[in-house]
């Protein structure tokens, strides 16, 4: 128990790299200050921190990448649970970029004007194996796989024609073939036609199935 308590008040070491000697500055007063964290060093590239800290790496390091960087960390496929964690501190709004960051060592994303309370927060959750996104790179991770579905739900919509989305809209209702046949005033042969059509644009194999994915795309309400 009482090697436990040790260990939950032992510091968390943070490393910063920084080009700026200002920014280098700025962070290292913002760990030093805080009660929780213990200034490990710094340094100017992220290359130099992995010769600087060998054999003594630190719990975090804290990455301030100033446009067109060249210290851009590479994303890689996956974290090392040896290695740092990394708060990354940077205004890069390529999406395809954050995917890659977030998929390796990158387990904070915060833009360069986080405030001190912000900063010191991601410190500590990445230290506890946590992930933190900045609202903003949250909203536009979300609104990128938005995107996909509703351009889907769009081809689906042109590709039904509006009498399979009527048959569609029976289905969800529970109408069986014969009454739908007959509120149309259609053969059950064509009532087989529409669902085999409806199935196959939908990638559905069951009635129960092409309702759901109706719903999801929007094709029909209840």
């Amino acid at each position: 128990m009482s090697g436990a308590k040790m260990t939950q008040m032992s510091p968390i070491r943070v490393a910063v790299v920084a080009a700026s000697p200002q920014a280098r500055a700025s962070l290292q007063a913002l760990v030093e200050a805080a009660p929780a964290l213990e200034f490990a060093g710094s340094a100017a590239d992220a290359a130099v921190v992995a010769d600087r800290f060998a054999g003594d790496l630190p719990d975090v390091v804290v990455v301030d990448l100033e446009p067109q960087a060249g210290d851009l960390p590479a994303p890689e496929a996956g974290r090392d649970p040896a290695t740092p964690a990394l708060v990354l501190l940077t205004d890069e709004t390529d999406s395809d970029w954050i995917h890659g960051a977030l998929g390796g060592s990158a387990m904070a994303l915060l833009p360069r004007g986080a405030t001190p309370g912000e900063i010191i927060a991601a410190i500590e959750a990445v230290a506890a194996g946590l992930c933190v996104l900045s609202p903003e790179t949250l909203a536009r991770l979300v609104a990128q796989h938005r995107a996909p579905r509703q351009m889907a739900s769009a081809d689906l919509i042109e590709t039904l024609t509006p009498r399979e989305i009527e048959v569609l809209t029976m289905l969800a209702e529970g109408l069986g073939n014969k009454e739908i046949a007959r509120q149309l005033d259609i053969s059950d042969n064509t009532v087989k036609f529409h669902l085999s059509a409806i199935f196959g644009k939908l990638r559905a194999s069951s009635r129960t199935e092409a309702v759901m994915q109706g719903m999801r795309h929007g094709l029909i309400m209840l």
